[in-house]
């Protein structure tokens, strides 16, 4: 089995998993559709491009993974859990009362979750001082950060955008999961914006491309960013994967029925 085919299974067994997950979660309903869009992002990252110890997630020798949009941390913990991180025991228990796995990451990087996400708009900022930080120490690690083309809406990325320009981070990736739709409406009814544009204005490396492509992902991390911090414009799908939520924004927070979960399931094998 090539690599690219090891990462396209491994996405569809994360997968599974955040449906079983979700499932089970003792709630009226779980972020699904904008964690399913980041599913490839984010196997790629831990499978093949990022260097960490899945038993020493608590070095400060490691690459870092900031979830922005924290909504999306099924996305995260299924991904974790895929890579070894995190046990099968300490996934089942998303969501429930007193979790250290909640429906919005907590910040815990001894288990390799290094942001606390909720309030939208600040990872890119978290993750600009943790790379200025490294750069300033002359540490070697790279800083991924993923955020929603929703979460683009908010004036406090293009400030941090700026400053990681300013200060040449070429340590620092943001990845724009671009799967068109906010919370309740599409992006684009909200705000319509011209990724590459905007962030190449901000003086930053762009690289576009099908943020479900496994090879054109792996080449868009490697490109070279001469000296600039890279962004990574992703296009996406909404509930990627399962036909009944792509596209389907009705699951950006849903509970799925046992006839649901059966379906999704069917369609992952």
């Amino acid at each position: 089995m090539s690599r690219v085919a090891e990462l396209q299974a491994a996405a569809r067994q994360i997968r599974r998993s955040m449906i079983d997950v979700a499932f089970n979660a003792p709630v009226d309903g779980v972020h699904l559709g904008s964690a399913l869009s980041m599913v490839e992002i984010a196997t790629v990252l831990y499978g093949s491009v990022m260097r960490y110890s899945a038993h020493n997630m608590a070095s400060q020798e490691r690459d870092r993974f900031l979830l922005s949009k924290g909504h999306a941390a099924l996305a995260l913990y299924t991904t974790l859990h895929h890579y070894g991180v995190l046990s099968a025991e300490q996934l089942a228990t998303f969501d429930h009362s007193g979790s250290l796995f909640p429906a919005l990451t907590p910040m815990n990087p001894a288990l390799g979750i290094d942001f606390a996400g909720g309030s939208l708009g600040l990872g890119v900022g978290f993750a600009s001082g943790i790379a200025w930080h490294q750069r300033l120490k002359q540490q070697p690690w790279h800083n991924y950060v993923v955020l929603g083309d929703g979460e683009c809406n908010e004036g406090s990325i293009w400030e941090s955008a700026m400053f990681a320009a300013h200060h040449g981070l070429d340590n620092l990736t943001a990845i724009v999961d671009v799967n068109g739709f906010q919370s309740d409406i599409a992006c684009e009814q909200t705000l319509k914006m011209n990724f590459p544009a905007l962030w190449q204005a901000c003086g930053w490396h762009v690289e576009t491309c099908d943020g479900h492509d496994i090879a054109a992902l792996q080449q868009a991390f490697a490109a070279p960013s001469h000296g600039k911090p890279k962004a990574v414009i992703a296009a996406t799908v909404k509930g990627k994967g399962i036909s009944f939520m792509e596209h389907n924004n009705a699951f950006h927070r849903a509970k799925l029925s046992a006839a649901q979960r059966l379906a999704a399931l069917e369609e992952l094998v």
